[in-house]
């Protein structure tokens, strides 16, 4: 079966892809976005346009924390991601933002462009596109598979409230995120305090793919053991992050903000063309 993704950036760089917009359509969409979205927001248009201008160049993988950092809000003073959070502020801003027009002035706009949460690179696509695939594959289940975010594990008691809302922001950001269906939070937390086997979470929860981990702390640096596994628990992907800093919501956030931006996108589309197919 062929598969056209919904969703890809223009510079995607893994073969042609059908009902895509092209960089001139793109650029148009952009312009439009600055009259209608962006008037009295120069600093936020020109953290998308840079952003949009490096994709089309074929420069999205580059597109991290860093890189921008740097080329927008560097200054006189080098711009240092473990200090300054201004790009994921930013960044959070403009995903609001964009998710604002298309709910309103834009929402018969032919060109969509967002910034998937997780990353910097944006994804440009055709409002047709979902009915285009539809008549190309009549009958197939073209969402994305749906995503469990358990309540990630405190290894220190003293953590528990700190791993809810590590979970909480992975859910509230995962499901901002168009490549991605994740399972409701009031659904998931009915998991905190109780053992279920992967294959009763996923069972219970209608979900194909389970996300969990489990977070320690260790004087300011805060560690999160993270893994993604099929529904019968063999284990897709899993990594090691560190964040530095006292806790509360920033760490939090930044702590779900890395997992996202590193959960890879191969492992979820497989999954998705093992259900097409």
């Amino acid at each position: 079966m062929r598969l056209v993704e919904i969703a890809a950036p223009v510079d995607a760089g893994a073969g042609e892809t059908t009902h895509r917009p092209t960089p001139e359509q793109v650029r148009a969409q952009l312009e439009r976005l600055r009259a209608h979205a962006f008037t009295g927001s120069d600093k936020l248009y020109a953290f998308l346009h840079f952003v949009v201008e490096e994709a089309l160049a074929g420069r999205a993988a580059t597109l991290k924390e860093l890189v921008i950092g740097v080329e927008l809000y560097g200054g006189v003073i080098e711009y240092d991601p473990r200090i300054d959070s201004a790009v994921r502020v930013e960044a959070r801003r403009l995903r609001r933002k964009l998710a604002a027009y298309y709910a309103g002035v834009g929402r018969e706009d032919a060109v969509i462009v967002s910034i998937p949460t997780g990353g910097y690179a944006p994804s440009f696509r055709l409002r047709q596109d979902a009915r285009c695939i539809a008549a190309d594959a009549p009958g197939a289940a073209l969402e994305p598979p749906i995503l469990a975010v358990l309540p990630f594990t405190a290894l220190c008691i003293h953590e528990k409230a700190f791993a809810a809302g590590v979970t909480d922001e992975i859910i509230y950001a995962a499901e901002r995120d168009a490549h991605l269906r994740v399972v409701p939070r009031a659904i998931m937390f009915q998991f905190r305090e109780s053992r279920y086997s992967l294959d009763e979470v996923a069972t219970h929860a209608g979900a194909a793919l389970v996300l969990h981990g489990t977070i320690r702390r260790m004087q300011e640096v805060h560690r999160v053991c993270v893994e993604l596994s099929s529904r019968c628990g063999r284990i897709l992907w899993s990594d090691r992050i560190d964040i530095v800093g006292e806790g509360g919501l920033d760490v939090q956030e930044r702590m779900a903000e890395a997992i996202l931006e590193r959960l890879p996108r191969s492992a979820v589309r497989e999954r998705c063309i093992r259900e097409i197919a």
